[in-house]
């Protein structure tokens, strides 16, 4: 059992800290409004994962801890929206 806690020890060592993100993107109203903005997050460097909600307006980011929010609303402010970050 030692040995998996091991492995995940090491693999988060090595893929560093997760940080979540829940950001409102008002004005996405459309399809390929989400989708420009999931592109835009996902250029960001040290960004894993991005789900861009039009239903909700949200967009939830997984990233590693060295990603500023200042980088993730840059990134959404290049598709002429703008983010603002939501506590959860």
């Amino acid at each position: 059992m030692s040995k998996v806690l091991l492995s995940i020890l090491a693999a988060l060592s090595i893929n560093g800290a997760e940080q979540s993100y829940v950001i409102k993107v008002e004005g996405m109203h459309c399809p390929l409004c989400t989708a420009m903005v999931r592109k835009a997050l996902l250029k960001v460097e040290g960004v894993n994962a991005v789900k861009a909600s039009l239903s909700d307006k949200m967009a939830r980011v997984e990233a590693n801890e060295e990603v500023t929010r200042e980088s993730l609303l840059e990134a959404i402010a290049t598709t002429g929206y703008e983010g603002v970050f939501v506590e959860e």
